[in-house]
């Protein structure tokens, strides 16, 4: 049996033409996004720089340590505690801006606590900059290893013991010593305690910073911790 053909149905409609954008709407909508981010800037400026974690951990002792090594004011109204990793790009990135921070505010104790996460050279080059605090040298070896480029291995580590005025076989016996160790772990078990996801992590005051940040966002977190206080 044939069927009989259907009926042609009606013909297509023609396209719609796109819509052209006048100037005028890219103008407006290039004001409209210039807003957008003039707006993000002047919250992130405005905002707190980093968490404010005294509500669930208890911050004072790590604010308040007088024997992991440092610098600073004694009496500073302001306390960095910075967990930090001498191969760590950010941290080396970010330590500029600490030093340039603090050495402009003229009030704040910077606290360190050696935090070796990547690998055997990070630990060697923590317990080398524990030992050498015990001969009064920790800050500018400190610095140097913050600032060098090259591997932090025993060769470099050496120039820098000695570049710095420090007693290199004292350091490299020292740097063996149990203690040191024992210093390494607790700076692990604080770090968990107040979240620290990675270096360089920051505690300044009550808040904590994680990541490389600013000379201007130091100082505004110093300023920040001070009215916390």
């Amino acid at each position: 049996m044939t069927q009989t053909p259907a009926p042609p149905g009606p013909p297509p409609a023609d396209p719609i033409p796109p819509r052209k954008v006048t100037a005028r709407q890219w103008f407006g909508l290039a004001i409209i996004c210039a807003a957008a981010f003039a707006i993000g800037g002047f919250l992130r400026q405005s905002g707190p720089v980093g968490t404010d974690i005294s509500g669930r951990v208890d911050v004072a002792p790590l604010l308040s340590d007088r024997t992991s090594p440092g610098w600073g004011p004694q009496d500073a109204s302001v306390t960095v505690v910075v967990f930090t990793d001498y191969q760590c790009s950010p941290c080396r990135l970010s330590y500029p801006a600490l030093v340039d921070a603090v050495r402009k505010d003229g009030d704040v104790r910077v606290v360190v606590r050696e935090y070796p996460a990547l690998g055997p050279l990070s630990e060697q080059a923590s317990r080398l900059a524990l030992a050498v605090d015990r001969q009064g040298r920790y800050e500018p070896v400190h610095d140097a290893m913050m600032r060098e480029r090259r591997q932090l291995e025993l060769p470099v580590l050496k120039a820098i013991v000695e570049r710095a005025g420090g007693d290199w076989n004292a350091a490299r016996e020292g740097m063996d010593d149990p203690e040191i160790a024992q210093a390494i772990e607790l700076n692990l078990a604080d770090a968990m305690r107040i979240g620290v996801p990675g270096t360089p992590t920051y505690l300044i005051g009550p808040y904590r910073l994680v990541g490389a940040k600013s000379e201007a966002q130091f100082l505004r977190a110093f300023d920040q911790a001070r009215d916390a206080s």
